[in-house]
């Protein structure tokens, strides 16, 4: 007999042992995983690990559900997640390969934790490295499952598939993927997912795919393209119902000029910071700045800040009211991103911002 008592557990979780065995030892494991201690204990059985990841497709359902919570616990830890993606089960290239099948499969149950264990692991940059180029030959196939709310059959809502995507928008090859010029451009079929009121964290990992590839100021001005309309759902999740001048509606995208006047703000803090970082990056260009001027950005800005009460989102608000407001001979380069601020003056800033915050 081993002398460690997770080492016997090994023999009651393999495919073939009993089901009630199987019961039992799952859940002495899954409450082991619960605690950092408990996890680390974990990644170091090597081939407790494997038995978990092979009963992720175990026949009785309750006993591959429990496998995958298991495997959720695991991955929300960064240890966790670079040992998981060492295991290449039997004719995969590894782990995510295995998981993106799951996801692809709509008679898969229990695939919302499918997608939560692939969230967490595309979240640690150095694991996102290693396993970007699994992701991409399937980009298409997770798109399709993420826009058709019911693809999976079983009752599986998917919504971890919005931070999944946004995680992977952090690759250069995948933004390029979502703006690439073939008809219909990908990121087109995301953007109605910016204001999905079922979901926020649908909202939120819509909104993160948007701010993530305006890091990049190649693609500002195909992300304000007309096609996108991007600003219109940009938008969205900071406008209320505020009367404007005629002029100022003018100004204001198609879309915006006509919204019910029940129309309430997103109620989440995070997804409307996401907003305001998002704006300020596109301020970044000259193109980014004209566009956002030209369509009222301002406008919206000036009556969210009158509403919002964060101190920390107030001043993400006028971070970006401060460039619009100014000329372009003003703000004195066509790309902010491009201008280096020396060391003394990031602390100094930082100071200044802490500064207003506190004294709100």
């Amino acid at each position: 007999m081993a002398n460690d008592p997770l080492d016997e557990l090994t023999q009651f979780l393999k495919p073939d042992s009993r089901i009630d065995l199987k019961h039992i030892s799952l859940d002495h494991l899954l409450g082991l995983s619960g605690t950092e201690e408990g996890i680390n204990i974990l990644l170091k059985k090597e081939e407790i690990l494997k038995c978990i990841i092979d009963l992720t497709n175990d026949k009785v359902e309750e006993i591959s559900k429990n496998a995958l919570l298991l495997l959720v616990n695991i991955t929300a830890n960064s240890k966790g997640v670079l040992e998981v993606i060492k295991y290449k089960p039997g004719g995969k290239t590894n782990i995510i390969e295995l998981f993106i099948g799951y996801v692809q499969d709509q008679h898969k149950k229990n695939a919302d934790a499918v997608c939560m264990i692939l969230s967490n692991i595309t979240r640690v940059d150095k694991a996102l490295e290693i396993t970007i180029d699994t992701f991409l030959p399937h980009l298409n196939g997770i798109l399709n499952a993420f826009v058709n709310l019911d693809y999976n059959k079983t009752g599986s809502n998917l919504n971890y598939l919005a931070p999944l995507c946004s995680n992977l928008s952090c690759n250069p090859r995948v933004r390029k993927w979502l703006l690439k010029t073939n008809q219909p451009v990908p990121l087109i079929q995301l953007l109605p997912f910016c204001n999905f009121n079922i979901s926020s964290i649908r909202r939120g990992g819509a909104i993160g795919i948007i701010r993530n590839i305006s890091l990049d100021t190649s693609y500002h001005e195909c992300l304000l393209s007309t096609e996108l309309d991007l600003l219109t759902y940009l938008l969205t999740p900071i406008i209320g119902n505020e009367e404007y001048s005629d002029d100022e509606m003018d100004s204001l995208p198609i879309t915006l000029q006509y919204l019910p006047t029940e129309k309430q703000r997103d109620p989440d803090i995070d997804i409307r910071k996401m907003v305001l970082e998002t704006l300020n990056l596109l301020c970044a260009t000259k193109c980014g700045r004209e566009i956002l001027r030209n369509n009222g950005v301002y406008y919206v800005l000036r009556e969210y800040h009158k509403w919002e009460k964060d101190p920390k989102t107030r001043l993400a608000c006028e971070n970006v009211v401060d460039i619009l407001i100014q000329k372009e001979e003003e703000v004195g380069a066509d790309d902010l991103s491009k201008v280096e601020v020396p060391a003394t003056y990031d602390d100094k800033f930082q100071k200044m911002d802490e500064d207003y915050v506190n004294s709100g």
